[in-house]
């Protein structure tokens, strides 16, 4: 594996752990899924609020600094196959616990 694939393949794996690791709560979800409501593109969503709560080493900064940080060390530096999966792989991930919700499932369910 060369140095970048290498380099690529870390800052996806730790991208992936910070926003696993971030605190979504009923209001995030709803957020998530008023946002889905609109009509907003996936895009537009997934940079809005997957960063919001995301930190890196445990500590939840609620600084802007901080998420330019995570979005600009560990996102913006991924190929474009590697912002889809990831990007793909988040909205999955907020949508099953969205699902835990029956409002929120109810809600969901009428979007697509």
């Amino acid at each position: 594996m060369g140095a970048q694939a290498k380099m690529q393949s870390d800052a996806f794996e730790q991208l992936k752990r910070t926003l696993e690791d971030a605190p979504r709560d009923y209001a995030f979800l709803a957020e998530y899924v008023r946002e889905l409501e609109l009509h907003r593109k996936e895009e537009d969503v997934f940079l809005r609020l997957a960063f919001r709560n995301a930190s890196v080493g445990g500590a939840h900064h609620r600084t802007g600094t901080f998420v330019v940080i995570v979005v600009s060390e560990l996102y913006e530096p991924l190929d474009a196959d590697h912002r889809l999966e990831v990007k793909r792989w988040w909205h999955e991930k907020v949508r099953r616990e969205a699902n835990q919700f029956d409002d929120l499932r109810t809600r969901l369910s009428r979007v697509h």
